[in-house]
């Protein structure tokens, strides 16, 4: 037998490494504009700080090279399909990104990115958390369908790989470094985080 998957959806990932020099920098200008701006805005954060979504606007030479970095991959990803030709070429991204900080209990509830294509997160801090599980702070991908592949028979899989998740969510676990890209459609949240730590993000949509 083969087994051919249809209708993908991607999920990109890439790590700059927990030394990163750059992340060391940004997770102080975060900070630090968590005190300049208290309280931030709320949109989907379940508790938890988040910046307006003028990142690059207030991170300097840091900032500017994670954007700069993400945006070269966003274009590795992309093809214009026009006339049943493919064509690379980069495209005139807008972009808008900001900050997040979870701390104990701070989490993210379902949500979408509409008016976008791509959507990015890379974790400047991941808390403590490490890739482990024991302290939450997921992100939680939710298969597009909704539940219907597990109306019927919710303990009958198909016997592949990538189809036991079917009706459910696929996790990330957070690691200092990692980059995680995704479509801007795909609902998404993140899980409480019951670290003691500070758990940090930067979010990006890339839209046209």
């Amino acid at each position: 037998m083969q087994i051919q998957p249809l209708f993908a959806t991607p999920l990109v990932t890439a790590n700059l490494g927990r030394g990163s020099p750059m992340l060391a920098s940004l997770r102080e200008i975060i900070l630090a504009r968590e005190v300049t701006e208290p309280g931030g805005i709320q949109h989907s954060n379940d508790g938890g700080w988040q910046s307006h979504d003028d990142f690059i606007a207030w991170t300097g030479t840091a900032g500017a090279a994670l954007v700069d970095g993400v945006t070269q991959m966003i274009n590795r990803l992309t093809t214009i399909v026009e006339g049943g030709k493919l064509e690379k070429r980069p495209l005139p991204w807008r972009i808008n990104a900001w900050a997040n900080i979870n701390r104990r209990g701070d989490g993210n509830m379902p949500h979408y990115h509409p008016g976008a294509v791509w959507s990015a997160v890379v974790y400047v801090d991941d808390g403590g958390i490490n890739g482990g599980q024991s302290l939450g702070g997921c992100l939680e991908l939710s298969d597009p369908r909704g539940a219907l592949p597990i109306m019927y028979a919710p303990t009958v899989k198909v016997d592949a790989p990538g189809f036991l998740s079917a009706g459910l969510a696929e996790r990330v676990w957070p690691e200092t470094g990692l980059i995680v890209i995704f479509p801007s459609w795909l609902l998404h949240s993140v899980a409480p985080y019951h670290g003691d730590g500070i758990r940090i993000s930067v979010a990006m949509n890339f839209a046209l």
